[in-house]
Order: structure tokens, then C-alpha cells, then sequence
């Protein structure tokens, strides 16, 4: 599949939901110009802003994507402080807390008397907002812990369609499952390739479920149904199957996938997961989530083209570059080629994290045998390489 063009969505209708415990600020326009907001990660919470006056409804979306809500209150209008309770009343579980300008000790009253967490004077400098986010988290921290994600993810995607990316991340997965169980961890590889996706092929593996009834549960996923639907391959890696016939990549939404995987961090150590090769909100959203993005790419003209395509992109939707490491797959050891790994760096204008041996015979029989490769042969070029990415994913990790 190829790369959508994507130059006239950059800066309208895209959006990137991140990673974390997610902050949404619902600020009128005075107070976003106002404000001094600092980083985009603050004591743990990922930071979103959005232009909204103090009387205006607050969109639903919104209120479903956020664990915290910092929202403007002006006391003085009657509708301001209507639209507060109303969001106390139906969201009694979500944190709130309210910003006001000009707080006086009679506003404070009333509104900590509407059911808020806190109440942060407008306009904002970054150390108040620390301060108050520092102890919300603390908050949660001790009486939360079973809802604060402690699990890594670690994505794959590709230059183009063919690279070998999949079959990377399942011997991968694999053997890093082995490693996260001495550690006394679960591993879990989820298949967003929702049209193409041969990971449970690969690995062995005959699941009796697959995503599509992960997507047909909603909101009746829990950390049990989660594991009820995984299938698990010998090396104790468990595996969330591509649905079994194709679907749309915009059938489902951003939010559904990504309380998928946020559900995911609460129940395994380490989340692989595999993209589609063409981009939608949900998989750049994932991307930004992540902790680790593998972009895989070949030694030819094609692929690092389009690689440059794909890192320009993440990097317009801001996606931290420092997360991303390249892999240069199927690397063949002789003498005289055409293009080699210090070309592809400067391609790209990025260090190559990793490369990976090729030996395609090797590869495509453990692949059709749904086979580790040091099962098939017990010492070989490809897993000396695989031992270097696992390695470096426990160091970027900061694993011992």
C-alpha cells in the first residue's frame, strides 16, 4: 500500500491524541494568549489546549478522552458556573479542576463546594500549573495505582509496504516476551495492520479472536476481556490478531483505539505495535503515544524517499524525533554496493539505530513455518542483530 498524500491535512482536521494521563485546558481566547504553559508534559500528564469560551458547551469527546479537566470559570456568569456543575454531576468520576481570574475566598467556596479537585488562578505560569498538576498526580498516585499505565509501547512502521517490518517485530516480540517473563512482565503484540496483517501467521499462532471483537466489545473492554481475547505463541508473547477479513482503517476511531491501549499498559509490561502502512488519525495518535518508533526501511532509492516522507510528517505533527530509531533491514554483507548505511543516514539526515543482516531463505522459512529463526538454525546473522535491537530497546527503556 502506498503513502497518503497527506500536505493538504496537515494543520486542519488532523489530530494527534497522546500518550500518558491526558490534561485537556478549556480556555477562552484572552487566556490561551495569556497564559504561560511550559512543556507539553507536565508531572507526568500530557498537555492539550483547546479555545473555548467560559459559557460555551464543553464537547463531549473532550470530556470522554481527558483523565483531568482544567476548565475556566468566570463566577460572575451565571452559565459559566451552570456548565461547571452540569460536567460535576455527569462525570463524578473525572478530575476536575477549575481556573479563575481575580479569585476571591467566596468563589473559591462555591467552587470547591461544586465537587472540584482544585482551583488554579488565570493566567497561568508554568510553576502554579506544575504545582498543581505535581499534586493531583500524587493524588492519583496514592490512591490510583491500579489506573496509572506502567506498561511501555514500542511501535513499528514502515517506509514502505514490503520491508520486512512485520516479520522483524514478531521475532522481536518474541524473544523480548522471554526476557519481560524473567522479569516477571507479560509482552503483548496487537496487529493494527487491519487489511494486511500476517502477524499471528507468522508466529504460529490460530486465535479464536481477533481485533474485531475487541472493537465489537466498546466499552465493555476490560483488563479481562482484554486477556480472554489474546493468544499466546510458545515463547509466552500474547498476540491480539488483525480481524480475519479486511476492514477500513477509518472504521474506527481514535479514541477506540487508543483506550485499547492505554487499557493495554495497565495489564502487560511491554506493547508492540504493528501499523498499517497508511496513515490516519489513530496510528499517528499511537505513534505519538508511543515510547519507542521503529521505522523500517530498506537500502534503495524507494524506501528512504518515502522514509524522508514519513519522518517529515511526524516531525510537522511534532512527534519527539527522539523517540524514533531507524532499522535498515535485509543488509547484504558485500563488497560493492550500490547504496550503504552511512548513505542512508545522510538520506535521512538521521543516525541508523540498527541493521539487520540479510538471509532471506532463513527468514521466509521461519516465517512460513510460524517458527522463532533460532529454531530453525541455532546460530545465525539475523538473531546476532535482533540481540543488538533488544538490547537497545531495554537501554531506551532504561531496562537492566
Amino acid at each position: 500500500m502506498g503513502i497518503i498524500d497527506l500536505s493538504n491535512a496537515i494543520g486542519s482536521n488532523w489530530t494527534i491524541r497522546r500518550s500518558g494521563m491526558a490534561v485537556e485546558l478549556l480556555l477562552s481566547r484572552s487566556e490561551v494568549l495569556a497564559g504561560e504553559f511550559g512543556e507539553s508534559e507536565t508531572a507526568g500528564f500530557t498537555l492539550d489546549v483547546t479555545e473555548l469560551d467560559a459559557e460555551a458547551p464543553i464537547p463531549i469527546d473532550i470530556v470522554k478522552r481527558a483523565q483531568l479537566l482544567i476548565v475556566e470559570v468566570q463566577p460572575d456568569k451565571p452559565a459559566s458556573l451552570r456548565r461547571l456543575t452540569a460536567l460535576r454531576d455527569r462525570n463524578p468520576a473525572l478530575a476536575i479542576v477549575a481556573a479563575v481570574r481575580d479569585t476571591s475566598i467566596s468563589s473559591v467556596r462555591v467552587l470547591l463546594r461544586a465537587g472540584i479537585s482544585d482551583v488554579l488562578p488565570l493566567p497561568f505560569t508554568q510553576r502554579e500549573l506544575a504545582l498543581v498538576l505535581g499534586q493531583l498526580r500524587a493524588e492519583l498516585d496514592r490512591g490510583g495505582q491500579s489506573s496509572i499505565p506502567s506498561g511501555k509501547t514500542i511501535s513499528f512502521i514502515k517506509s514502505v509496504g514490503g520491508v520486512g517490518a512485520t516479520a522483524l517485530l514478531t521475532q522481536l516480540a518474541s524473544q523480548y516476551a522471554q526476557r519481560e517473563a524473567e522479569r516477571g512482565r507479560q509482552a503483548c503484540l496487537f496487529d493494527l495492520d487491519l487489511q494486511n496483517g500476517n502477524a499471528a501467521t507468522y508466529l504460529g499462532v490460530t486465535p479464536t479472536m481477533t481485533m474485531t471483537e475487541l472493537f465489537e466489545a466498546g466499552s465493555r473492554v476490560d483488563g479481562t476481556v482484554l486477556q480472554s481475547i489474546a493468544a499466546a505463541n510458545q515463547q509466552g508473547l500474547k498476540v491480539f490478531s488483525a480481524p480475519n477479513e479486511m476492514m477500513p482503517l477509518e472504521a474506527v476511531s481514535t479514541d477506540q483505539i487508543c483506550d485499547i491501549i492505554h487499557l493495554a499498559t495497565l495489564e502487560y509490561g511491554t506493547i508492540f505495535v504493528d501499523l498499517p502502512s497508511d496513515w490516519t488519525n489513530w496510528s499517528l495518535s499511537l505513534v505519538a503515544r508511543s515510547q519507542i518508533v521503529f521505522l523500517v526501511v530498506e537500502l534503495t532509492i524507494a524506501s528512504l524517499r518515502q522514509a524522508q516522507r514519513q519522518l517529515a510528517l511526524l516531525n510537522s505533527l511534532s512527534v519527539d524525533p527522539a523517540t524514533i530509531q531507524i532499522i535498515v533491514n535485509r543488509v547484504e554483507k558485500r563488497m560493492f554496493k550500490q547504496i550503504d548505511l552511512r548513505d542512508a543516514a545522510e538520506t535521512l539526515g538521521r543516525p541508523i539505530g540498527f541493521s539487520v543482516t540479510s538471509d532471506f531463505p532463513l527468514m521466509n522459512s521461519a516465517l512460513n513455518r510460524g517458527m522463532m529463526l533460532c529454531e530453525i538454525q541455532r546460530k545465525n546473522a539475523i538473531d546476532r542483530d535482533l540481540v543488538k535491537i533488544l538490547d537497545g530497546i531495554d537501554m531506551l527503556l532504561e531496562r537492566g
